[in-house]
Parts: structure tokens; C-alpha cells; sequence
């Protein structure tokens, strides 16, 4: 066994000390919540909408748009809306439920836009838009907050459920000069069944 010399060792200990100390005044707690479900539903595109190559890619057509005809976010202009049907059918442990609520994470998309964060922000050549959401009474939802597209599950009688959530999407004037060009995005949801 090699002696070390007695500086080094107390130079060592003061350094662990010291780690130890610091990582001490770093602490807190995770706290977890959340619960499980057996429901089993799978989500189609209905009316509007079309499956995308990727599993779970659901695909809109926002169509060839001139700036002129659409406005900012409160301008509420929504002539070139596109209607978005889901159809959700859940084949089993749909009977606890109620309904379902879609809710978007558009940050972990193709994010918030940058000048307002009410809109989805938007990929492409093209400068000054956004893309935003319309629920189902076709009002601008702000993705910045917690709304919900909601509808109710409708029960078959032998644990399964049907519900039609209807929607929309529609470009929105961000406040940058515009420049014309592709404006396209992504944004993911999740189902939460209630």
C-alpha cells in the first residue's frame, strides 16, 4: 500500500467536503401523478384530413393561400379555413369513460410562433404567418394555453366507444413582413379520455 502524503489526503477530504456541501444546498423532489386506463382507441382522419406515411400522421391541406385573405389573430378572419374531422373509435375500457379531450403541445412540434404564441410556428420560404387552430365552434384557440378540442364518447353497448372531434386550421398573420412560399408545420396532440 502506497502512503500518501498527509497534505494530499487532507487537500482530498476538503475537497469532498466541499462537493458535498454544494450538491447538499442543489436538493429537492420529483412529485408524479398521473393514472393508467385500459381504454384501446385508435384515431383516423375523417373529413379534411388524410393518414399521413408515419404511423399516427394525420395530414391538412392548407391549400394555396393568398395573404391578402387571411388577417392577425384578432382580425378572426377565417374564410380559408380548413375543416379537420378525427374520428376516434376505442374497441375496449371505454365503458368508465365519458368523453374526450384533445389537447395540442405545439412546443413539441414545430413550436410557438415567435411573434405571437398564440399560433403554431410555421416552416418554409414563406415569412409572416402562422398557423392557428380553430375549435369546435371555429373560434382561434391560443396554443399557448391549456384549451381542449372536446367531444363526447359515444358507447356500443359492448365496451367500445365512438367519438368525432371536428376542428380546424387556418393561416394567421403574425406581424412580419410577409414573403410568399411554403408555410408548413407540425403539432402533436394527445387524447386524454375522461
Amino acid at each position: 500500500m502506497k502512503n500518501l502524503p498527509l497534505s494530499l489526503v487532507f487537500v482530498a477530504a476538503i475537497g469532498l467536503n466541499l462537493t458535498s456541501t454544494a450538491n447538499a444546498a442543489n436538493n429537492g423532489r420529483l412529485v408524479f401523478n398521473g393514472s393508467l386506463t385500459d381504454i384501446t382507441c385508435d384515431i383516423n382522419a375523417g373529413t379534411g384530413a388524410s393518414t399521413g406515411t408515419n404511423p399516427g400522421d394525420i395530414n391538412v391541406d392548407l391549400g394555396n393561400v393568398s395573404f391578402s385573405d387571411i388577417g392577425r389573430f384578432a382580425d378572426n378572419k377565417l374564410e380559408t379555413a380548413s375543416p379537420i374531422q378525427l374520428l376516434v373509435n376505442c374497441t375496449g375500457g371505454a365503458a368508465a369513460y365519458d368523453a374526450v379531450n384533445m389537447r395540442f403541445v405545439a412546443r413539441q412540434g414545430s413550436g410557438l410562433d415567435n411573434l405571437d404564441q398564440r399560433l403554431l410556428r410555421t416552416t418554409g420560404a414563406a415569412d409572416g404567418v402562422g398557423i392557428g387552430m380553430l375549435n369546435a365552434s371555429y373560434q382561434l384557440m391560443d396554443l399557448s394555453g391549456n384549451e381542449t378540442i372536446d367531444a363526447p364518447l359515444v358507447q356500443d353497448g359492448a365496451g367500445g366507444a365512438t367519438a368525432e372531434l371536428n376542428f380546424g386550421a387556418v393561416y394567421v398573420l403574425n406581424g412580419a413582413t410577409t414573403n410568399p412560399g411554403n408555410a408548413d408545420g407540425f403539432l402533436p396532440f394527445v387524447m386524454d379520455y375522461l
